[in-house]
């Protein structure tokens, strides 16, 4: 949008007057310039000010009606079509809105469209000719005649919102502290559309925002906004949810997240924005009225399966080792078969039915006229996006700070794998310095391994993972963007103690004695047949 002092949803310095930018971690306005600070309550109060006059100032002088209307100018009776704000007489060309929409549902700004239908229309058909496998786009193909422009009624969000993010596997009962800021996202208030195929033909190009007047929507289609604010506000946090699940699923390395959203002190404002709909059957076809960027809902969800990959990849490892050790295809396919099993098993806890809604849509563009022409130019970063990014916060020395988080840092790897090699090799190892007369015969810790190594593999799958997934290694990210390494407050490091107390709390007393009698038992059994070889 505009930056200009007039914008209702820009935010100024309450000391200097300079634009003020939103401290995710502080929760209010700072500004760059004096390094003052703005209450978060303060925009709210200045938009509800700009409001009020706003209001007055387009209703003056401006007809409402109902159902009929009986034109002011020539007196014909003339019928406002369901679901529609305006109205137009046929007969001397007088204007005039609906009550409900004038009194109540008022746009505060609006962007004008820049598409004419027919460009629209072509913008779509070229879209459904490039992808003429898929269903959608021959059912889009078949109806094209009958896209039609709106002016959609909006919500533009600015302000913080928070979640907190959790893997969905069982044991793994960390909350992750998650913030963001909301510059100015769009969010669609008509029950009767899909807010997010709308979302995906986004992003508008907000310095075209004008304050609303009746003038730019005479002789258009507008559609009334019909979904309360608590409605509105939950749209708001899917559409964020959507927003910050793809940086929060790469951080946590999983597909299977939950996110909690929470709204904060938000800006809201009223808007129509242009939009050219068709709709088949299932399938929603949007056109950006401004931009001209398309987007086309799939009619069927697709299902995520992407945790296949980490147990696949240590059932083959587990076969290739012991190819390794003992190359039977029999032997192997069996050990696959066992360890996939316990694999797929363990790597699905939590994870229950996961599906994905498929959108398509072409890249995003600028749409631009010149002398009645008409150029689209598309490309990644050819348009500012309001695309909300996620920033994890956790608490250190008692403050809030932004933080990245990592999990399989090179530390780690080498003292897990350090850990594994000494676990297995346990009897090998003792037996080294015993072995004064040179007669051991290393061979005899196979017997200790047929035990260890699926122990090794079992306690990694149910506590190992479990316990580097709960206590992440933190990096607080620096004012001038920097890093350096922290704990969080309360975190407790990973420790061989710390995985003992896991076992036991896991197996119980009784499972858990039993499988240190156990592993004594193995491990004193397999030290005296290394040193006793005859």
């Amino acid at each position: 949008m505009s930056d200009t002092k007039n914008h209702p949803l820009a935010v100024y310095c309450s000391c200097c007057g300079a634009p003020a930018e939103f401290d995710i971690v502080h929760q209010e306005y700072h500004c760059q310039y004096c390094g003052g600070s703005t209450d978060i309550q303060e925009p709210v109060q200045r938009l509800g000010e700009w409001r009020s006059a706003q209001r007055k100032s387009i209703l003056e002088g401006e007809s409402t009606a109902e159902e009929v209307h009986a034109c002011q100018n020539c007196g014909a009776q003339i019928l406002i079509p369901e679901g529609e704000a305006m109205g137009k007489c046929e007969f001397c060309g007088g204007k005039f809105a609906r009550r409900a929409f004038a009194a109540s549902e008022l746009p505060e700004v609006i962007i004008p469209f820049v598409l004419t239908e027919n460009e629209a229309r072509e913008r779509l058909k070229g879209w459904a000719e490039a992808n003429q496998k898929e269903k959608e786009a021959r059912a889009v193909l078949s109806e094209l005649k009958n896209l039609r422009g709106y002016y959609l009624p909006y919500e533009l969000i600015r302000g913080p919102v928070t979640a907190e993010a959790e893997r969905m596997e069982t044991y793994s009962d960390r909350k992750y502290h998650v913030g963001g800021f909301l510059n100015g996202i769009a969010v669609n208030t008509s029950k009767q559309l899909d807010n997010m195929v709308l979302d995906a033909m986004e992003p508008f190009e907000w310095t075209a925002a004008r304050p609303f007047e009746f003038s730019f929507i005479a002789g258009q289609r507008v559609k009334l906004s019909d979904i309360d604010a608590k409605k509105t506000e939950k749209r708001v946090l899917e559409e964020v949810a959507e927003g910050f699940r793809p940086d929060v699923e790469k951080a946590l390395q999983t597909t299977g997240i939950t996110l909690s959203m929470h709204a904060g002190n938000l800006l809201r404002l009223p808007a129509l924005l242009p939009a050219y709909v068709l709709k088949v059957g299932k399938t929603l076809a949007v056109v950006n009225g401004q931009t001209g960027r398309v987007a086309v809902s799939k009619e069927k969800q697709e299902r995520v399966l992407s945790w296949l990959i980490e147990p696949t990849i240590m059932t083959l490892l587990v076969s290739l080792l012991m190819w390794l050790w003992m190359p039977n295809p029999e032997l192997v396919g069996m050990t696959a078969v066992v360890f996939g099993l316990i694999f797929f098993t363990a790597f699905s806890d939590g994870r229950g039915e996961e599906w994905r809604r498929v959108i398509f849509k072409t890249e995003k563009s600028r749409a631009e006229r010149v002398q009645s022409k008409l150029t689209v130019t598309q490309g990644e970063d050819i348009i500012e996006d309001t695309t909300t990014k996620a920033i994890f916060l956790e608490s250190v020395g008692g403050k809030t700070v932004p933080v990245r988080i990592a999990f399989y840092t090179p530390f780690r790897i080498i003292m897990t794998l350090l850990g594994v090699i000494i676990f297995n090799a346990l009897p090998a190892i003792c037996a080294y310095p015993l072995d004064t007369e040179g007669v051991a015969n290393y061979a005899y810790n196979a017997v200790w391994m047929v035990a260890t190594v699926p122990m090794t593999i079992i306690f990694w799958i149910a506590i190992g993972r479990i316990r580097i997934y709960n206590h992440p290694v933190l990096e607080m990210i620096l004012p001038d963007g920097r890093t350096k390494s922290v704990k969080a407050d309360g975190d407790i490091p990973l420790s061989l103690w710390g995985v003992i107390k896991s076992i036991k709390e896991r197996a119980g007393w009784g499972a858990f004695l039993f499988i240190v009698g156990f592993l004594m038992f193995m491990f004193l059994g397999t030290l005296g047949a290394i040193l006793m070889p005859d």
